[in-house]
């Protein structure tokens, strides 16, 4: 190898290690380090940690007098709580209780038997370890030389991914679901199909809108063992929840139904108007189109014509792919990518939910082979390496945006909404990728996903 491609080798060696250490410090202070600081006493642990110990005592854990009665008492109860439980406001200011299905109370069971200053170290400890796992799940199912240098920018690139930092500060259990989708994902590609039917319904149960589109997948990809596996064992946590609830006669359906209509009512926490100051947290569809065009419905509508239009688009793709042999890793990568992106599009997400960027960014520091689509991919990622909407709205109540220029037409129908802006070019970039991807399948190597059966992935 000549003297001076050595030197630039070296040279990016030292680029990425530099890189790598400082996502690895910005991972850990924004991360976990800022979840023991501030959030140990208020954070999005806490409501389904009060809701799972209603389930296990019997009591309805859609309820706000059962935060009130069962609130920890290691954790001083801010005095709004109460009040606001009485008045009914509680769940539209504080989004508590919670809205994670009756399945996910079953899961956080164990967590109820635990002090609570012990369950959410044990929690935050948990989301990190599982975390970090799935990004050397990635390089796994990938088939990068861990020695790469794909693999070291991959890493430092993930472990700068601020939706991971903002759930992992919170205590969402987003970023769990997250990792047991690439776990899932992992135990499929190495023939381990009971196992990927198992964290796959773990995920759902966890938090569906994040792992439905998995499940998805591998139905039309005829995986029928890991869909029977998920299903099932979904189907009989949902019905070991409900069914004990039924027994102690908790009526509980009503109330996650109002709650949910309190959440979704202008000025809730989920809402997408401007009567909810906090609107730009959010990354689904329904933000922008209303930004845009200032019609509710017409917001509905164009956020479901938009995702099932671009959906229909990738099933089409899928369905030229299929036929089409070898499998090769970069369009396995890329369907799956591009099926989460969508995901994130016609339903209500919170920021923290687009750490599902995960998966692009993986197809385009450890798979894909073009530089162009690589720099493309990393250009349109590139606003979620910092927490964009949360920083400007920041600024702007802190009075360092001007309010000319906070309520103009642009900085809200451009500036704010910039992920959402984001999403949707990356959305249609991956698309783009996949057509091209099909297009080209008869003269690309046949570079396999590694398994230990490479007859699993045969469609």
């Amino acid at each position: 190898m000549p003297l001076h491609a050595t030197t630039r080798r070296n040279r990016l060696r030292i680029f990425a290690a530099l890189l790598l250490l400082a996502g690895a410090g910005e991972f850990l202070v924004r991360g976990p380090i800022r979840f023991v600081r501030s959030a140990m006493v208020w954070n999005d642990f806490l409501s389904p940690y009060i809701q799972a110990s209603a389930w296990a005592h019997g009591k309805d854990p859609y309820s706000a007098a059962s935060i009130v009665l069962l609130w920890p008492s290691g954790n001083p109860q801010p005095d709004f709580i109460a009040r606001e439980a009485a008045n009914g406001t509680l769940p539209a200011r504080r989004g508590i209780p919670s809205l994670y299905p009756v399945t996910s109370l079953v899961l956080l069971g164990p967590f109820v038997s635990l002090k609570w200053s012990t369950a959410e170290t044990l929690w935050i400890a948990l989301n990190t370890t599982a975390l970090l796992v799935s990004l050397l799940a990635l390089v796994a199912i990938s088939g990068a030389s861990w020695r790469s240098l794909r693999v070291q920018f991959f890493i430092a690139a993930a472990l700068a991914l601020a939706p991971l930092h903002t759930g992992l500060a919170t205590g969402n259990p987003a970023v769990l679901a997250i990792a047991l989708t690439i776990a899932a994902v992992w135990a499929a590609c190495t023939g381990r199909d009971t196992t990927c039917g198992i964290l796959l319904a773990l995920a759902i149960c966890l938090k569906p809108t994040i792992a439905f589109a998995l499940l998805f997948y591998y139905v039309l990809r005829r995986r029928w063992k890991i869909a029977a596996v998920a299903a099932t064992l979904t189907a009989l946590i949902t019905a070991v929840a409900a069914s004990w609830l039924t027994h102690e006669r908790v009526a509980w359906i009503a109330s996650y139904i109002e709650n949910n209509r309190k959440i979704l009512a202008p000025g809730g926490l989920a809402d997408f108007t401007s009567a909810d100051p906090l609107r730009f947290n959010l990354v689904n569809t329904q933000v922008l189109f209303y930004s845009l065009l200032g019609s509710i419905s017409l917001a509905q509508w164009l956020s479901l014509f938009l995702p099932a239009a671009l959906f229909a688009i990738w099933l089409l793709l899928y369905v030229k792919r299929k036929s089409q042999s070898p499998e090769v890793v970069e369009r396995e990568f890329l369907e799956i990518s591009a099926l989460f992106v969508l995901s994130l599009l016609p339903v209500y997400h919170r920021f923290y939910d687009a750490g599902l960027l995960l998966w692009p960014l993986a197809w385009a520091l450890l798979v894909a082979n073009l530089r162009r689509r690589q720099l493309l991919t990393m250009l349109v990622i590139l606003p979620f390496f910092v927490p964009g909407a949360a920083l400007l709205d920041r600024l702007t109540q802190q009075g360092r945006v001007p309010a000319s220029i906070a309520r103009s037409g642009w900085w809200n129908r451009i500036v704010m909404p910039h992920e959402i802006w984001s999403l949707i070019s990356l959305s249609i970039m991956l698309l783009f990728f996949m057509r091209t991807a099909t297009h080209s399948a008869n003269t690309q190597p046949a570079t396999r996903i590694p398994s230990k059966r490479p007859e699993i992935l045969a469609l």
